[in-house]
């Protein structure tokens, strides 16, 4: 096919307008809500790996746009009324059917690779370190966009109807859609879909771990998988009897039984973590993982000053770590006595900016994190936030409710109280007492405002 031929199919075809619905759709999206898109460290501009996932999320839009757009497209000789005087034509249906995919899947693959090039350039100049984990996402979303293209440019040769159209495009957005809420932990939907038939959706689900991305094994099952769905939508646009659109879905059945023992059976394995992610940095004694490396210049101030405050305790920590692991939403943070953990994929920790606020963050609960998971919302858990505000009100010498803005005038005024009460006590039995809660934070036994207050409440 040489350029002038390409050429002339971009004009007479609907590829260079389907091309500006994906990009409009798409930046669209990412510019005008806002969403964990938008929020570090898992914004699409964060890092390279975001970028790619974010790309590959919106997939279940564009992905319909292309089937949509390639059905629509493939009416076209039906249309003009010349399908079946090309069909008396000696040259190969093939040859014909080549201009016309490679103009509309080559220009939307196009389109879909400037989405995330946008996202990869921000990145650059961000500063965020490189990882070659961007690239099999990224190559399997641009070969979804062509699957699409082209199985849609084959419906349309098949059903040429007006209807066709507009009902393939819901149709496949409705499945990616179920496909992808049937992933997602919490949706009604878990566990209605395999993970095996969700791994066959070329859209990703929200991202929500930093640290992980798509395991090789579903990487290469969808490229198989969706390689059959492309060579099956040309070769029903190449053909020209009823004996080869018959024969033209054994690419696809045939990548279906290659691609389903490839593919995990759990939705854990479907994620893989990146080892260059989770590698840890460190400023002395405080640590974040690679990812986050960014967030170094901002906790080490910080985290060296909670050292000092804490090296006053027997069996004081001695560094500060950023977990370089997402918390499932009902598992506790880790301890450990020699170490002060900070999630700073919690929204919580990330909005604090101040390094005094920060510093008092650190050292809350005596540099031990919460005992609750983020379900936990009962008067034990304001016992312990009442607690863990004491603690660093303690360290530095001035009262501070920790997250308090959110309280009733009727609370904070019922905290303030007991901050009072553990203030009036000698400072030997303070001593004594933050030890006891700090004991009580790294095992989770036993009440730690009891600890603090005496039972005085």
């Amino acid at each position: 096919m040489n350029t002038r031929v390409l050429r002339t199919e971009l004009r007479r075809s609907i590829a260079p307008w389907a091309t500006l619905a994906i990009l409009v759709v798409a930046f669209g999206f990412l510019y005008s809500f806002s969403g964990p898109w938008t929020k570090a460290p898992l914004a699409w501009d964060e890092n390279w790996v975001s970028a790619a996932r974010w790309s590959r999320f919106l997939l279940v839009f564009l992905v319909p746009i292309a089937i949509g757009a390639g059905v629509i497209q493939g009416m076209r000789d039906s249309r003009s009324g010349m399908a079946e005087l090309l069909t008396t034509m000696p040259r190969p249906g093939r040859h014909r059917a080549a201009k016309l995919a490679g103009a509309l899947g080559g220009l939307l693959v196009l389109g879909y690779l400037l989405i995330f090039a946008v996202g990869a350039v921000q990145v650059i100049f961000s500063g965020a370190f490189f990882t070659f984990g961007w690239l099999p996402i990224v190559v399997v979303g641009a070969l979804a966009m062509l699957a699409g293209a082209w199985i849609g440019l084959g419906i349309g040769r098949l059903l040429p109807h007006p209807l066709t159209a507009p009902a393939v495009a819901v149709a496949v957005l409705v499945i990616i859609l179920v496909m992808q809420i049937g992933g997602s932990r919490g949706s009604v939907l878990v566990g209605a879909v395999p993970a095996w038939a969700s791994s066959l959706s070329p859209a990703m689900d929200v991202t929500n771990d930093p640290f992980t991305t798509t395991a090789s094994r579903v990487d290469l099952g969808q490229g198989v998988w969706l390689a059959g769905l492309a060579a099956t939508g040309f070769l029903l646009l190449a053909a020209r009897s009823k004996r080869s659109k018959a024969l033209s879905v054994v690419p696809v059945l045939v990548a279906v039984a290659v691609a389903l023992p490839i593919l995990p059976s759990t939705y854990a394995e479907a994620k893989a973590v990146d080892p260059r992610a989770t590698a840890m940095v460190c400023d002395g004694p405080v640590c974040v993982p690679r990812m986050l490396e960014r967030d170094l210049a901002r906790i080490a101030g910080p985290g060296k000053e909670a050292l000092r405050l804490l090296g006053t305790l027997p069996d004081a920590p001695v560094r500060v770590a950023a977990l370089n692991r997402w918390l499932d939403y009902d598992e506790m943070p880790p301890r450990a006595a020699d170490t002060v953990y900070v999630d700073l994929v919690d929204w919580s920790i990330r909005s604090v900016l101040n390094s005094d606020d920060m510093t008092r963050t650190l050292v809350a609960g005596s540099g031990t994190p919460t005992c609750y998971t983020l379900h936990g919302a009962d008067r034990s858990f304001m016992d312990e936030l009442t607690a863990r505000s004491i603690t660093s009100s303690w360290f530095l010498g001035e009262w501070e409710m920790l997250s308090g803005s959110w309280l009733s005038e009727e609370k904070k005024n019922e905290v303030l109280r007991d901050w009072e009460t553990f203030r009036a006590l000698p400072p030997d039995v303070q001593r004594e007492r933050i030890i006891a809660q700090r004991r009580a934070g790294l095992t989770c036994q036993g009440n730690q405002l009891d600890i603090l207050l005496g039972g005085a409440r």
